[in-house]
């Protein structure tokens, strides 16, 4: 313990001697390690200090992956305090933190087509720049930096000296006029720890490129994830894929611009003919599975339906008369196609973007996905303006495979449970090491409660009306008994949106902020940073109806009394669509634990990261209202909570404890 406690620069409190104990052992066994511990614990902290020395020692590497950019920059944050604590044994010891190129690339800052571009793409275009610049035109950063080596010098010096966030680098070159993705890929060669995006490690042509700058194999990397209850979803989407109407349509435009050849000559059967006649398929199999009938009479509230496996390809097959061979050569010729139009588009400095490549992609994907892992779905979510085919990953393990080639890797999360669940969706072996610590902070602190006779279940909606009213006079209530810093979480956008057309918002005696679900992110946070001013300045605190699941509950830090009453408007059990219901079938076949790992344990994440907004220090204080009667189904994970006897009576009784300890 005495080599993993050299470079912690604190003194540890709580539970952090064990975490680094448990991190120690999964570094000399290499055993992968799934740790869930509180916000404020300090597991970045722990990670960072016991895993250095150790790489360190053993001439391996950390990568540190994150989901967001505040998070990398958290991390950062203790490396540089690490390094003040100790200078000596940190004096040639740095690391970074990396982003993808949309955000360090300093011709995208200001051109929102290249912001909006894939790495692949903005790789492409990169290259074709770098080309230029060689002989003296093309992206000006790059030019000065090969024509400037003292200045590139200087710079990585300087990025040596101050470790830099993401952001200050990119400054930084912006002022000096160099390329940040060039400055960091010098960088990464001597960083002890670097720090990426989930893409990095989970994408095989980034990981193998970013491997490559830092001179290591897979064998030397310590893998680090944090808030890794993301991942699961997150290389789902990876490794899922999608058609849509709007992609099609850009598929005529570009024909429009680039010529129409012909697909199969002996068919007669153009780029142009193909994509309307696909097209017509999609709105086909809308009708069909989604409407349920041709004539557009539908189902009410059904947004996606599963596909027989051949659906798309033997629709083709019929229109045309065609085999599979056939089908490959359409395929091979839309591929060969899309990239005549990236190359043209590559070489004007434009965005190497083709639907036309993206559609031959797809297509390909299509034939070759293995059933058992996929489902096949027709999702409309427009009202008809733009459906999709899509075909969607059930198994997160198989982008997770790269996992077991590291020397270990350490999986973190403040609401990890069920731990189990975490370790079989990501493919761990049974002998992964599983550990759970509760919140360090004093349980006095926060109250949980919930209220018996209310619930947003539908049946019991449907079946009586005065619900939604009930649930209403509650959040009124609520809202209006305290001056306190308010957020009520809404399960969707329709059921606040429908509160707020019955008249909520007038009823409530305090100013109300509204996440609307159009909003960016910039907006989003102008109406967050007023929301949190409403706690201040001998104002009557703020409200803020926001939705559970989205950027509010899951990424944003309230400290103090910027927010400290948190309404919980029913259970976020997920919505029972088709890929929902695939998705739990899938999980009762391979574990026998389809409700539990599918529904419960992600409404519980879900449950467990809007509270957490409450106490992000151990000088805190929040309470948590949860209006629905089956929030005492989830006693498992909310181990303190409680049913509410009077619950304005409680809230008045919690605010007058804090009132009594920190107002005096």
């Amino acid at each position: 313990m005495q080599f993993l406690m050299e470079l912690f620069p604190y003194e540890p409190r709580n539970y952090q001697t064990e975490i680094m104990q448990h991190i120690e052992n999964s570094l000399s066994t290499k055993d992968p390690l799934v740790l869930e511990s509180g916000t404020g614990s300090g597991k970045t902290i722990c990670a960072a200090a016991s895993t250095l020395p150790f790489a360190l020692e053993n001439n391996k590497k950390i990568l540190y992956t994150t989901r967001t950019n505040a998070q990398q920059r958290q991390v950062i944050a203790e490396i540089r305090t690490i390094k003040k604590r100790f200078p000596e044994k940190m004096k040639d010891v740095f690391a970074v933190g990396m982003q993808g190129r949309s955000h360090m690339c300093l011709l995208a800052k200001n051109n929102p087509e290249l912001q909006k571009g894939s790495a692949d793409e903005l790789a492409r275009l990169c290259a074709e720049e770098k080309k230029k610049a060689r002989r003296g035109k093309g992206c000006i950063y790059f030019r000065n930096g090969i024509k400037n080596e003292d200045t590139m010098r200087n710079a990585v010096e300087w990025m040596k000296e101050n470790l830099p966030t993401a952001e200050e680098l990119v400054r930084y070159c912006e002022s000096h006029n160099l390329c940040p993705y060039e400055i960091n890929k010098l960088l990464v060669q001597d960083a002890i720890l670097v720090v990426v995006p989930y893409i990095y490690v989970f994408d095989t042509n980034l990981r193998n490129m970013l491997l490559d700058w830092m001179g290591v194999g897979e064998e030397d990397i310590i893998l680090i994830i944090d808030e890794a209850h993301n991942l699961p979803d997150y290389l789902r989407d990876m490794m899922s894929a999608q058609l849509s109407a709007y992609m099609l349509n850009s598929c005529i435009y570009e024909t429009e611009r680039f010529g129409d050849p012909s697909l199969l000559m002996e068919k007669k059967l153009t780029v142009t003919g193909f994509v309307k006649d696909l097209n017509n398929i999609l709105f086909s199999l809308r009708n069909q599975f989604l409407l349920g009938r041709d004539n557009g009479i539908g189902y009410a509230g059904k947004s996606d339906a599963l596909l027989p496996p051949d659906a798309v390809i033997s629709h083709i097959m019929d229109r045309y008369s065609l085999s599979l061979h056939d089908i490959d050569r359409i395929i091979s010729s839309l591929i060969a196609y899309g990239e005549q139009i990236q190359n043209a588009k590559q070489k004007q400095g434009k965005l190497p973007r083709s639907y036309i490549h993206k559609l031959g992609a797809f297509l390909s994907f299509w034939m070759s996905i293995e059933d058992e892992h996929y489902i096949k779905l027709i999702v409309d979510e427009t009202d008809g303006k733009n459906p999709r085919i899509e075909a969607y990953c059930l198994d997160p393990s198989l982008g997770a495979s790269i996992i077991h080639r590291f020397h270990t890797s350490i999986h973190m999360s403040g609401t990890l449970s069920p731990l189990d669940e975490y370790r079989d969706s990501m493919g761990l072996p049974l002998y992964t090491a599983l550990y759970s610590y509760d919140s360090p902070f004093p349980k006095e602190n926060r109250r949980i409660v919930y209220v018996p006779d209310v619930t947003t279940r539908y049946d019991e909606i449907k079946h009586y009306r005065g619900m939604i009213k009930r649930l209403q006079s509650y959040i009124e209530d609520i809202c209006n008994a305290t001056n306190r810093n308010t957020i009520v979480f809404f399960p969707s956008f329709d059921l606040m949106n429908s509160c707020i057309g019955d008249g909520l918002l007038k009823r409530i005696d305090r100013q109300v902020y509204i996440e609307e679900q159009s909003m960016n992110q910039s907006e989003l946070m102008d109406v967050v940073e007023r929301f949190k001013e409403g706690a201040f300045a001998e104002k009557d605190g703020s409200v803020l109806f926001s939705v559970i699941g989205g950027r509010i509950s899951e990424g944003m830090d309230f400290p103090a009394e910027e927010l400290e009453i948190a309404v919980i408007v029913g259970i976020p059990y997920p919505k029972p669509t088709a890929r929902q219901k695939g998705l739990q079938r899938y999980y009762q076949k391979k574990f026998g634990k389809g409700w539990e790992y599918t529904v419960n344990a992600p409404t519980a994440r879900k449950l467990l990261q809007a509270i957490g907004r409450l106490i992000r220090n151990e000088s805190d204080r929040g309470m948590a209202i949860l209006l629905d009667k089956r929030a005492a189904r989830f006693r498992r994970y909310l181990k303190d909570i409680a049913r509410a006897g009077n619950v304005i009576q409680d809230l008045k009784d919690f605010i007058l404890e804090e009132d009594q300890v920190y107002h005096l």
